[in-house]
This record gives structure tokens, sequence and C-alpha cells, in this order.
């Protein structure tokens, strides 16, 4: 029988993450630029991390690029929501209610779910588009969720929609679902069109 114990570590490996950054935002909620700095020290040294391990053009193409489209749709979603109403963030200062860390929080998930992504193909020996896409789906609406349900007890924002289970809403989790796979096909997308070999978005 197959031993799934590395899986299973590397799955509460990235689940402590999560809730060590989610912990993070939420001590430092009140001091947004500061909270945005630990995100973008501890995310760049994440992001060149998973660079180093396999330093071509393809992966740093894609984790530079993932980085500031997921972090800049991200944003753009956030505005929407905060204009109508959808969800509000605490303790922001000078009448603001964008926080400063948002777009590095939205950035750098895309960089944590690629690299639990890249391990989990590597592991299972997914090599068809279909499985990748179903796992994509699955982590997806898995571990942003769960890095919401900590931000959230620790009092950094509230949602306004109904039907919640520890803050979060029911409707958040496939809203999610749809923004990171429609990222993963985007980028699925580049790499078979330009020939880009990469393990969670190429042929390889």
């Amino acid at each position: 029988m197959r031993d799934f114990n590395p899986l299973l570590l590397r799955l509460l490996r990235s689940f402590t993450t999560l809730f060590v950054g989610g912990a993070c935002i939420g001590l430092l909620h009140q001091y947004d630029l500061a909270a945005a700095g630990v995100l973008l020290v501890i995310g760049s040294l994440i992001s060149w991390s998973t660079y180093k391990t396999r330093p071509t053009f393809a992966r740093g193409f894609i984790l530079i690029c993932g980085t500031i489209l997921t972090g800049a749709l991200g944003s753009l979603v956030e505005l929407w929501g905060i204009k109508n109403g959808y969800w509000s963030y605490n303790g922001l200062t000078d009448g603001r209610n964008f926080p400063a860390w948002l777009p590095f929080a939205w950035g750098f998930a895309f960089v944590a779910l690629y690299r639990i992504e890249e391990f989990c193909i590597h592991f299972l020996g997914l090599r068809t588009l279909k499985d990748k896409i179903v796992l994509a789906v699955t982590l997806s609406a898995i571990l942003p969720t769960w890095g919401e349900i900590i931000a959230i007890n620790f009092g950094v924002w509230n949602y306004s929609w109904d039907y919640q289970m520890f803050g979060v809403p029911l409707l958040a989790v496939p809203l999610l679902v749809v923004f990171h796979v429609g990222i993963y096909s985007l980028f699925s997308f580049i790499c078979h069109r330009h020939r880009l070999q990469d393990p969670v978005f190429g042929r390889i």
C-alpha cells in the first residue's frame, strides 16, 4: 500500500502556513502598512525559494506574472465587494476601507496554490489537464477558505452575506474557486500556446 504520509504532511504544512499568515494579518490588521510589509517579505522569500527549485524562464515568468495578475484582479474584486457592501474591513484609519496588504495577500495566494499543486501533481502522478483542473478546483475550494476563516476570526473583516460557517458565507467558496481556476486556466492556455514547460500549467 502506498504511503500517503508525505502528502498529508505537505497539506498540513500548507494549512499551517496559511494559519500563520492569517494570524499575522489578524494581529497587524490595525497597522495595515506593517502587515503589507510582512507579507511582501515573506511572500518574496517563498517565491524565490520556489523559483530556485527549478530556475527556468517559464517558472520565473509564471511566478512573477501570476503574482502580479492575481494581486491586481483580486484587488478589483475587493473594490467591487467593498463598494457594494458585501464585506468590510475593520480597524482601518483615516476613513480608508481598502487595506494596504490586500494586493499582496491575493498575489501570494497564487504562489501558495502553485507550490501545493506542484507537489500534489508530482506525488499523485497527474498528467492530464482534466486531472490537474480537478486538483485546482479542490485546492481552491479548501485552502483559500481556510485562510479566510483564520483572518475573519481574528477580526480582520466581516461578510454581509447570509449562510455563513465560521464567518465565511457559502457563496464565497464557489466564487474563490471560479477566480483561482480562472487564473489557472489562463496560465495553462499560455503555457500550451507558447510551449512553456511547467509541471503545473504545462506538459511536464
